[in-house]
């Protein structure tokens, strides 16, 4: 696939979007080119060619994005090549699971607001009100993916 200047920006503002969340900047370059190629699926070489870096810091990120989840390849009979794409599996299980990471970082504020001091009555304030939000957020979630359902039907 020839990548359109459009294709290369899109994929550079992928990859900026990723990086401001912590994550290598090739790792979101890689997540970029995955999403754009009309094949949904890269070979290794295509992806050191068409990002222009060598081939150790894609693998570095192509075995990253796999530990996570995020990537998987295949392979074609009588080719020796692994090709690699984007796992799209079920978002609403991938959702559901973002939730139960919400639920433990409530968790964690409600036993830190239990052991810490009234010295600084703003900061709990705040860590209480934060969680009363997560809670909410929990609890509305259910009816956002029903309202979700019944608009999809």
């Amino acid at each position: 696939m020839v990548l359109t200047e459009k294709h290369k920006e899109l994929i550079e503002r992928i990859g900026v979007f990723h990086e401001h969340k912590g994550m290598q900047p090739l790792v979101g370059r890689i997540i970029g080119l995955l999403l754009v190629h009309d094949e949904g699926e890269v070979s290794f070489d295509e992806i050191v060619e068409q990002l222009g870096v060598s081939k150790s810091a894609v693998s570095n990120a192509l075995t990253f994005l796999q530990a996570k989840g995020r990537c998987v390849y295949s392979t074609r009979p009588g080719d020796r090549k692994r090709y690699f794409a984007l796992k799209v599996s079920d978002w609403k299980e991938d959702f559901t699971k973002e939730l139960e990471n919400i639920a433990e970082i409530q968790k964690f504020i409600d036993e830190v607001l239990e052991v810490r001091t009234d010295k600084t009555p703003e900061f709990n304030c705040r860590m209480r009100d934060f969680s009363n939000f997560l809670d909410f957020f929990k609890k509305e979630i259910p009816a956002l993916f029903e309202r979700f359902k019944k608009q999809q039907a």
